[in-house]
């Protein structure tokens, strides 16, 4: 996959699991959707709980964003729980 969508555990342990690792990019994408630029772009001294997020969000779309892109893989949602999420429906 591309290295800016990978997911911390891959980057910083070199494994992953296929479903949470497939939820972490879809993370990165939703940001780059509402946000207009992708979250942990080079030059940005940021760590990965430190997400800035604009205001005009929804509260909805911030939790799912955070949600997606959790550092621990086993806090992500599953596919079942972003189809059952309030923002998605």
């Amino acid at each position: 996959g591309t290295p800016s969508y990978s997911p911390p555990e891959w980057t910083h342990f070199g494994w992953y699991h296929g479903e949470a690792a497939t939820i972490w990019s879809l993370g990165i994408l939703l940001h780059q959707m509402v946000c207009g630029e992708h979250p942990f772009r080079r030059g940005r001294n940021l760590s990965w709980d430190q997400l800035p997020l604009p205001q005009g969000l929804s509260q909805e779309c911030k939790d799912l964003i955070k949600w997606c892109l959790s550092v621990n893989s086993l806090e992500r949602p599953t596919l079942e729980d972003l189809f059952c999420d309030p923002w998605v429906q």
